[in-house]
């Protein structure tokens, strides 16, 4: 390997951990309700206009919750664009397929123990056939014998 390939590489691949670290803070920051990384904080009021120390009246709260709303809604519309999902949406449809999953498990076990239960009952119908068969020679035997003794009793009189 090149010396200049190893240099590139070594320095993209501590930009994508410098690129991680980012969004894990962000993510953190937004879980934690838009709190606990200053430097994200201050920019955060610098470009959403809340530069002026919060109240902790009810008009204030809620230009800092709808500033939050907006920055949430446009963050989910820049990574759908970009073919993302956010954390939340993810784990529910991991947990929708987990479920899901678990639901097919179940059916093909059901369908398993109804073929094999279908299975069981041509066995019993095939038995069944066979006993109405011979249920009919035995009927048949005994109507032929019946009529050889009406015709054996008619001669003798």
């Amino acid at each position: 390997m090149d010396r200049q390939f190893l240099e590139f590489w070594g320095n993209y691949l501590l930009a994508a951990a410098r690129g991680q670290k980012q969004l894990e803070d962000l993510n953190q920051w937004i879980s934690q309700g838009f709190s606990g990384f200053e430097e994200l904080t201050a920019m955060f009021k610098k470009y959403y206009g809340l530069e002026r120390p919060r109240n902790q009246d009810a008009g204030s709260t809620k230009v800092w919750q709808d500033a939050a709303a907006d920055f949430r809604n446009s963050l989910n519309a820049y990574l759908n664009l970009m073919g993302m999902v956010p954390q939340d949406k993810y784990r529910a449809l991991e947990q929708k397929n987990a479920a899901l999953q678990k639901k097919v498990a179940d059916q093909k076990d059901t369908i398993e123990v109804l073929r094999k239960l279908l299975a069981e009952k041509g066995t019993y119908q095939g038995e069944t056939a066979k006993v109405y068969q011979d249920l009919v020679k035995k009927q048949a035997g005994a109507f032929e014998t019946l009529m050889k003794n009406i015709a054996a009793t008619a001669k003798e009189e």
